[in-house]
């Protein structure tokens, strides 16, 4: 026997709900790879390039404006024996030549020296020696200032 109550409860029964309650990944996906690809694309590498230095640490260091020029000559000195020439690796007798090259595209006359605590002696004078042979007399070297005991 067929009644009102029956054909409401087989309509009720064979809806389909217009609204899923379900989360929807895609959005979220969508903004995560986009905010990877960004933060991927920014990061620099390690130390801008140059090889990490911990530099000496003393209590009357001046600030060096200078050495935050684009432009600067900066030679790096690390604890195991390599030079590098801003960002590149380069051998001691390259140097000279290598900083006539940057003072033709318009550097100052002035080399920033960037010397491991713990190189060698013998490594940085070998770099001072290159450094005079390329005519240049104003050498910068930096060190952290640290605090006052």
């Amino acid at each position: 026997m067929w009644s009102p109550s029956q054909a409401v409860a087989l309509r009720a029964a064979t809806r389909r709900p217009s609204v899923y309650p379900a989360i929807d990944l895609m959005p979220f996906l969508g903004v995560f790879s986009a905010l990877l690809f960004m933060f991927m694309c920014i990061a620099p590498s390690d130390h801008g390039g140059r090889s990490p230095v911990n530099l000496p640490r003393v209590q009357s260091a001046t600030l060096q404006p200078g050495a935050l020029r684009e432009d600067a000559i900066r030679i790096v000195v690390t604890r195991d024996g390599r030079f590098y020439f801003d960002s590149a690796a380069a051998q001691p007798g390259e140097l000279p030549n290598l900083i006539h090259t940057a003072l033709r595209h318009g550097s100052e006359r002035t080399v920033y020296l960037l010397a491991d605590s713990r190189a060698k002696n013998g490594d940085v004078e070998i770099v001072i020696d290159q450094i005079r042979l390329a005519g240049i007399t104003d050498v910068v070297i930096l060190a952290d200032k640290s605090a006052a005991p």
